[in-house]
């Protein structure tokens, strides 16, 4: 009984706190902070533009910004989001490729796999290597164990596979 009266009443608390209504609204003055909650590795302008998305309103029903109309348009949101996840991701892997640049000391045609963990280190510090070895092996269309055995890969094949691979940074920018 605690934990469901606990629980109700924090529900509430945040429906009151945030203006969520019955009908799944929120008032968008209040929608910055939960932007930065949700995406914390966002930085100011990405919230200013994402909030930009709702200039004309003072409420937004949250399942909309996520659903499709009828003709499978997607909301000014949900493109603005998906943009932001694409200019994120082509940043990330040119921040990986320097890094690959300052480990090897110069800018190879063909790197090791033992050199794009120690760029994930320099680039991702928060990323596992566990992390960094599975989204390898996804790269690579390969399982872990074959990992080891994968020789030199060609720089600008390397890169292109990063840019498609879904690729997400772990934690704020490394050094």
């Amino acid at each position: 009984f605690y934990l469901t009266r606990r629980s109700s009443d924090l529900s509430s608390g945040i429906n009151a706190e945030y203006g969520y209504d019955s009908e799944g609204s929120l008032l968008v003055k209040n929608i910055p902070p939960l932007l930065q909650a949700f995406f914390p590795l966002k930085d100011v302008t990405d919230v200013e533009e994402l909030m930009a998305t709702f200039a004309d309103s003072d409420k937004v029903n949250v399942k909309a910004l996520f659903n499709t109309d009828r003709e499978g348009s997607i909301s000014d949101f949900l493109k603005t989001l998906y943009s932001q996840f694409y200019k994120e991701r082509t940043q990330y892997v040119k921040d990986l490729h320097a890094a690959l640049v300052s480990i090897s000391s110069s800018d190879k045609k063909e790197y090791h796999i033992q050199d794009l963990c120690k760029a994930f280190e320099i680039t991702d510090p928060e990323k596992s290597s566990k992390e960094v070895n599975k989204l390898l092996a996804k790269v690579f269309s390969l399982n872990l164990e074959q990992l080891s055995s994968v020789g030199p890969v060609d720089r600008e094949l390397l890169l292109q596979r990063l840019r498609s691979s879904g690729l997400i940074r772990s934690g704020p920018k490394g050094v």
